[in-house]
């Protein structure tokens, strides 16, 4: 099929043009685009500057095609992100047209060909992560609430949604400037607390609003630009003509009122100030299935192709999470000229300002300090700590490999056993909905299937490690090593502080298992020294390995023992039972045999709970092809695809491949 537009936006929108299954859209001003059944013309909406296009498509019995923005639009405000999240293609009218017949419309009259348990579910739980994350459909507005004004005994409090002039929706529910009017009389006369929200567009300056200079006793005009989810929460209802932050109130559970005829009115869920249509009545989640699952198309800002509903929550979810903790100003100290190229993307969306200076002393006020983990310890014990994340790269950080994978603490740092850390408070308080059940447990069968780990040091195409015959038959006990020096020894680990150690407890602990020595990558490849003499561990193990990958040992142990190691926690993920020695953060919850006590963790967790708080809270993730947030299934993709043999080489291969890494983080 051919498509034809006026729109020179329209024209070069890749986004559409993959929707549309097409190479190009075809632009066309002067002369009309061929009478032929297979052509569409397209338009953006019930727009005015559509007119004559339609008038064409009617004119020629050439179908009109209308867009528009999702209900899910952008991360920021439109006049600034011209990333598109989802878009609306609609082949028989548009939403807000509530003379027109549109696709909406449709999917709402035909629900037995589409509603079944399973999509009720889904929707069921894409609104509560919805709900829970306050997604809208823009998504820079997380300012705190400004105090509103104290309310009377027994005065309610009324949210009423103002909207520009001239747009589109009010003509289309059927409204006019009378509408607003109405509304604000009614409001008034209730003898409630009238809060007015100010449109986005209108804060910027760019349009104009029907009730931004109304004033009153008990009207209070709200101009900052405020989470809409925060907003709700501090009103008794909601009054609108016919805007889609009706709907989110509809969706947050608050009664709205309707004075005209949006998508989502009279259909037995709002409270009617219009003249009655006749409408297909829909439950909520029904209502929200049709208009953010079925009726538009969503695209993956990591590489702009078609999604669904849930990658896009996943995506935001990242996004916004990078946001907090929040500070006006960072200052680094005393980071290494290759950790500054790669720290200002995982903190940019935390301040506003990032400067790196070499102590603390060069401090400035209202900076916060920002350290490397434990490597410093600041005057003031206020500060943020980083650190590598759980699945960090494709190689060894020792040998310069940038890191995919951040974690970014204001409480502590989760290696320090000795104090709380942000993943400890957040394992402590967390409580998983179904949506995020389920998403973890896809978490962990697709880390399972792509043998993912911190490193992903194993060679690609390399054969699995088998055991030898001699370990059949008895209890197999794996025994992870750590870098002597590494400070998750010195504050995660108590009566025992070294590796062998570890490996002797180990034997007295389990004297007729069949024990395995792992030595630590970064040590067995020569890049940091501490590594046992052979006669040491050959008196208390069977076996030792050095270059083989923990994801083919996990199928064929009984149990793994470690002091501290971030090991233990991959084990866990592979259903393997672990012992540890230290207090690493995954102890002390239930889910490990632990020779040390830690009172203060006092929970039971489940595992999708440590999981979730482990690899999709605590962490941040960059997806280095375009520098920005993304998510830890995204990343997991990506290092499936990176993983080569990063650790079988020589000691000037290691040299030149750091340099490579090297100028790729600074230059790239």
């Amino acid at each position: 099929m051919l498509f034809y537009t006026r729109s020179v936006g329209i024209a070069r929108n890749r986004q559409l043009s993959k929707m549309l299954e097409v190479d190009k859209i075809h632009l066309f001003r002067f002369v009309p685009p061929p009478k032929k059944k297979d052509v569409a013309l397209l338009g953006w909406g019930h727009k005015t500057n559509t007119l004559k296009t339609r008038q064409l498509a009617a004119q020629h019995a050439l179908p009109f095609w209308r867009m528009e923005d999702g209900f899910i639009a952008t991360l920021g405000h439109p006049s600034s992100d011209k990333q598109r999240l989802s878009l609306i293609l609609d082949k028989s009218g548009i939403y807000y047209d509530h003379q027109s017949r549109g696709d909406l419309e449709q999917l709402l009259e035909n629900l037995p060909q589409w509603w079944n348990a399973s999509m009720a579910r889904r929707a069921q739980n894409a609104l509560q992560q919805l709900l829970k994350l306050r997604i809208s459909k823009y998504n820079h507005a997380r300012q705190p609430l400004p105090e509103l004004p104290p309310l009377t005994v027994g005065q309610k409090r009324i949210l009423l949604v103002d909207q520009t002039v001239g747009d589109a929706s009010v003509a289309g529910a059927g409204a006019d400037e009378s509408s607003f009017q109405r509304m604000l009389q009614w409001a008034c006369a209730s003898g409630a607390q009238v809060i007015i929200k100010t449109h986005p567009d209108v804060l910027l300056g760019k349009k104009q609003g029907y009730l931004g200079l109304c004033r009153g006793e008990n009207i209070h005009v709200l101009t900052d630009d405020v989470c809409p989810f925060a907003l709700f929460e501090q009103v008794d209802e909601v009054a609108t003509v016919c805007s889609q932050l009706g709907f989110e109130a509809l969706l947050a559970g608050k009664s709205v009122h309707c004075f005209a005829i949006p998508f989502y009115a009279q259909r037995g869920l709002t409270i009617e100030h219009a003249l009655p249509v006749m409408r297909a009545a829909a439950s909520l989640e029904q209502l929200f299935a049709a208009a953010y699952i079925m009726y538009p198309r969503y695209f993956h800002p990591h590489n702009t192709e078609p999604c669904e509903l849930e990658d896009i929550l996943n995506w935001l979810q990242a996004q916004l999470q990078g946001r907090s903790p929040c500070v006006p100003a960072l200052a680094a100290v005393d980071f290494s000229l290759w950790k500054r190229s790669f720290i200002p993307e995982f903190v940019a969306a935390s301040a506003r300002e990032i400067r790196f200076v070499a102590n603390t002393q060069a401090l400035k006020q209202g900076e916060w300090p920002l350290m490397w983990g434990l490597k410093t310890e600041p005057e003031n014990t206020a500060c943020w700590r980083i650190e590598d994340g759980f699945i960090r790269s494709v190689g060894l950080g020792a040998d310069l490999r940038r890191p995919s994978s951040l974690v970014l603490d204001d409480l502590g740092i989760y290696y320090d056993g000795t104090r709380e850390s942000r993943l400890e408070y957040l394992l402590q308080h967390t409580q998983l909905n179904a949506y995020e059940l389920e998403r973890t447990e896809c978490l962990i069968n697709l880390l399972r299937e792509r043998g993912t780990s911190k490193y992903n040091e194993v060679a690609q195409g390399a054969a699995p490690y088998v055991l030898p015959s001699q370990a059949e038959g008895q209890q197999i006990v794996l025994v992870v090593g750590q870098f002597q020096q590494d400070l998750s020894i010195a504050y995660g680990c108590r009566d025992l502080r070294d590796n062998l150690s570890l490996l002797r407890r180990v034997r007295e602990d389990f004297p007729s298992a069949y024990v395995i020595y792992k030595e630590h990558p970064d040590v067995y490849s020569g890049v940091r020294p501490g590594r046992l003499a052979d006669a040491d561990i050959q008196q208390y193990a069977d076996l030792q390995l050095t270059d083989v990958a923990l994801a083919d040992l996990f199928p064929q142990i009984n149990r793994l023992c470690t002091l501290c190691s971030l090991s233990g926690f991959e084990a866990l993920l592979r259903g393997v039972p672990v012992s540890t020695y230290g207090i690493p953060f995954y102890a002390g919850w239930g889910l490990t045999q632990d020779a040390c006590a830690i009172p203060r963790r006092k929970r039971e967790l489940d595992l999708a709970t440590l999981v979730y708080c482990t690899l999709v809270l605590y962490p941040r993730y960059i997806d280095w092809c375009f520098r920005r947030l993304t998510t830890v299934e995204i990343l997991v993709g990506q290092i499936a695809g990176q993983k080569a043999g990063v650790l079988k080489s020589s000691w000037l291969a290691r040299q030149w491949r750091k340099l490579g890494y090297l100028w790729e983080a600074l230059f790239n």
